[in-house]
Order: C-alpha cells, then structure tokens, then sequence
C-alpha cells in the first residue's frame, strides 16, 4: 500500500467534486483560468491522484494538489499557462523531506485561454491600455519591458504574462508564428528601433513570420527605421509587409484610442484580412502628433 505524504487539506467546498463544477461553470461564462489535476504519483506524495485546483485569472486559487513544494511548482506552472493558453504535462520530482516527498507526481495543466499570441514590447501608457481592452478578445498577451515598476504599475489580474527583460535577450524569447502578432510602443526612438530589431532577429531564427506585426510611431520615424536599415535588403522587405504606422485611423490619440485602433487592425489581419492601405499601398495608420505638453502616447516623431 502506497504511503501518502502529508499535505494541504481540502476544504469542504475546494474538493475535487466542487472544484470540477467550478471549471465547467468558467467554461460557459469563458472566464480565464488554468485546472491542474493530479494525473500519476510514483512513490509517495502529498495528495491523491484525481486531486484538482484552479489557477483563477485574477491570481487566486481554489482548491489544492496536496500542497507543498508540488502545490508550488504546479501553480508557478499554471501563472505561465495563463498568460498563454493550451496545455502542459507537468512532471515534479520534489527532493526529499517531510514538506516536500520524495516521489514523483504527474500533473495535467489546461487552459481556458485560446486566442491569438500577442506580443506587445513596451509597457507605458499605451500597451498598458492595449492589454486593459484586449482582455475580452481571443489574444494571449505577452507584456513585455525592462522597467519593473512599469510591469508592477500594471498590477496583478492584467490577464497577461508580464516578462522583466533586457531588450538584448528579447530575440530569444520571441516565438514568431504566423498566428501570433508584436506591438511595439517602447519608450523613444532607440527602445523602438532596438525591439525592431529583436523581432526581426526572432523571425530570422525560427524563419517564421509573425501574422501581425506593427509599430506605433509617425511617417516621419518609420522613414528614420527604414534609413537606418539602408542596405538591408531583406529587413527592409519585410517591414514593407509589416504595418508601420500601425492601427486604424480613429482619430483618437489617447492611450485608449491607440489600444482601441491596434487590436482592431490586429484582430482582422490574424483573422486573414488584409492590411489597411491608402491609394499609395502605404500603411494607414493612426495619425499621431505631438501635443503640448504630451503624454508618452504622444511622443511618436
């Protein structure tokens, strides 16, 4: 007979039973979540096979895997799930001890999230407002800066993945694909150009393309961009297929005009419209000037 290690108890109503109702009930209101069930346990290990908890998209939790060091692994695991959807096999070898086991538990991880990767570089004004409004369309954000208090001013529930990262190690981080769409609004010039440069690296690595890609900016710095690319053929070809100024001319420049004219263009071009173009076949994108006494969303010249 199988000697379980002591862990969490459940509460009378976080029991797998109760837990599994809940699920269902997320299921039809489609709210975001991640159910982790207890799938094999090899030798000793907190909890029972069949033990379930939810991962809940505002951060808390119902239900439990036994606790413990499993319980920990299995919900830093879902936090990443949850920013990304699909599915996990998650296989935990605690070491030994008391709290910890020394067994090895099988965990299935599921996510209610399905949607399209949305990469979005730059967590000011702009993208913060870009994940705020896009929560309740199918896209997986993916937040991304290398200013931590930004990704903390976003707060938790954002219902994204945040990543703290250098804009160096950017390019191995990317998965470009062809479902999946980048938005880069970085602080200036520079922060733009060189997160430009990441994701054209990334496309390069995976020779993938990414469905949607778009940069927030004027006429004026895309032509800088493009300058600077000067003799780089390929490059240059590509963000000829990319949309630079990006979004639909709302004619709103506010953060959440800007949000609003992104994942619109966003949202078609995934869905396999084409590119909004003027009589020239340039990008039409969302006008944006500098107003006195601007907000970052107004420093694109």
């Amino acid at each position: 007979m199988r000697t379980m290690c002591k862990g969490r108890d459940f509460a009378p109503e976080d029991g797998p039973g109760g837990v599994t109702r809940l699920w269902g009930e997320m299921a039809t209101e489609q709210e975001p979540g991640v159910l982790a069930t207890v799938v094999a346990i090899e030798g000793t290990g907190p909890g029972l096979v069949g033990a379930k908890l939810i991962l809940h998209g505002d951060g808390q939790v119902t239900g439990t895997v036994g606790g413990g060091a499993v319980e920990a692994r299995a919900i830093t695991a879902a936090r990443e799930l949850l920013g990304r959807g699909g599915t996990r096999l998650l296989d935990i070898a605690p070491e030994g001890g008391p709290e910890a086991c020394g067994g090895r538990v099988t965990v299935f991880l599921e996510s209610l999230r399905h949607g399209f990767p949305f990469w979005v570089l730059g967590a000011g004004h702009v993208g913060r407002a870009l994940v705020a409004m896009g929560r309740q369309l199918p896209f997986l954000f993916t937040l991304v800066d290398d200013r931590p208090e930004l990704l903390s001013a976003a707060g938790e529930g954002i219902g994204a993945r945040t990543l703290i990262l250098p804009v160096a190690e950017l390019a191995d981080q990317l998965e470009a694909d062809p479902g999946a769409a980048v938005f880069i609004a970085g602080p200036d010039h520079e922060a733009d150009f060189a997160y430009l440069q990441a994701v054209l690296e990334a496309e390069e690595r995976s020779q993938a393309r990414f469905g949607f890609l778009g940069l927030l900016g004027s006429a004026r710095k895309v032509a800088q961009i493009r300058r600077r690319l000067a003799g780089q053929d390929a490059r240059l070809a590509r963000l000829a297929e990319a949309q630079m100024p990006v979004g639909l001319d709302v004619g709103d420049g506010s953060p959440g005009g800007i949000a609003l004219a992104v994942l619109a263009e966003a949202l078609a071009v995934l869905n396999g419209r084409p590119y909004l173009r003027d009589g020239r076949g340039e990008a039409l994108g969302l006008r944006l000037h500098r107003r006195r006494g601007g907000t970052s969303a107004d420093l694109v010249d």
